[in-house]
């Protein structure tokens, strides 16, 4: 059944680059989505109104939430799995009718963009070979992946031996190592980003509401909505911009004032995502400790099983095979899921192993 959960102003529903499968549905309140413009990589905010809905496009295509969905005002909100969602859209044609008007738009909206991005290059008389590779590295900037392998294979196909066929190459194989593991969308990262049942409130088969158990809102900010708030969205998403870059020091720096910010939503992303850069760095024993130390904090941390699943590749990373293989395995008993990536490639690294 969908379930009606209950967000207060100040709260994030789900931040940009979580990879979960929830529709959601706005019964009342305020709900603005952040995201990037591609045209002037600056971000941009839309409010929604009552009765649409949000985060389908990326739970259907099953790639990253392209927007940070922040509550406004408190907000009752109707979340959907995807069959639940596809059930309903089965029943009601009109409702498919909407959902299509709208994807139109927004696909009208960003060709518009990436035409006036073109023409703009254009105007700045750049050479074709410099304008491909200039538009390969915004997308890869924007962790628009899918346009980023398009255009970067273009280049290498045209000028093979150009000037920046080296540094293409190099940005090439990033791009195809990120989709590999976290699909086409805006972020390399891959948090579940799931709202606890604990701060939900199921719809029973007669439209009646009774609690789930738990401190109703136990996960989202007591605080109201303030500048903070956006402030401490925009920082982690510029620290996760970095991390594709490789700037992993200065992504680092960023994430470490949200870790040590009033925020415990941010906090805790930002824990996890200070960990993945030590690992990324090849710091594996540091990677180790600071998520062990994480996990002390953040017992059932969102990202617990892909964060296990680090902690096996570190173990493995410096020939500890044993804790590999007892942090592989708990990664698949938290994550249970055979579809899910993390599960897949813990699965696959115990059966390297032998085990």
């Amino acid at each position: 059944m969908p379930k009606l959960l209950q967000y207060r102003a100040g709260s994030v529903i789900y931040f940009r680059g979580d990879l979960t499968e929830k529709i959601f549905l706005l019964q009342n309140g305020s709900i603005k989505l952040t995201y990037v413009n591609i045209e002037t990589g600056q971000d941009t905010g839309e409010l929604l109104s009552k009765g649409e809905f949000f985060g389908v496009k990326s739970a259907l295509g099953h790639y990253p939430r392209e927007e940070t969905a922040v509550v406004v005002q408190n907000s009752m909100v109707m979340a959907f799995s995807i069959p639940e969602f596809e059930q309903l859209a089965m029943k009601n044609s009109q409702l498919i009718i909407k959902m299509l008007k709208v994807f139109s738009n927004q696909m009208r909206r960003t060709h518009k963009q990436v035409a006036s991005l073109m023409n703009d290059a254009e105007s700045q008389n750049k050479n074709p070979e410099e304008g491909l590779y200039q538009l390969g590295k915004f997308y890869f900037k924007k962790k628009k992946y899918a346009y980023a392998r398009h255009v970067y294979s273009k280049y290498l196909a045209y000028y093979s031996k150009g000037i920046y066929a080296d540094a293409v190459q190099t940005d090439l194989n990033a791009v195809v190592s990120f989709i590999a593991r976290y699909g086409d969308g805006l972020s390399e990262k891959n948090t579940t980003g799931e709202i606890s049942d604990e701060s939900a409130v199921q719809i029973d088969g007669e439209g009646t509401a009774g609690t789930t158990g738990g401190k109703q809102g136990e996960k989202q900010s007591e605080k109201p909505m303030t500048d903070g708030v956006l402030e401490n969205a925009n920082l982690y998403g510029e620290a996760i911009r970095l991390i594709p870059q490789k700037n992993y020091i200065r992504a680092c720096q960023l994430l470490k004032k949200l870790v040590d910010g009033d925020h415990p939503e941010f906090a805790s992303k930002s824990s996890f995502e200070i960990g993945r850069c030590l690992f990324l760095m090849g710091k594996y024993t540091e990677c180790i400790r600071y998520y062990t130390q994480m996990i002390a904090k953040y017992p059932k941390h969102d990202s617990l099983g892909e964060t296990l699943f680090f902690m096996g590749q570190s173990y493995e990373k410096t020939d500890n095979k044993t804790q590999a293989v007892g942090f592989y395995k708990k990664s698949l008993a938290v994550i249970n899921n055979k579809d899910d990536d993390i599960y897949i490639n813990a699965a696959r690294a115990l059966k390297k192993l032998g085990s």
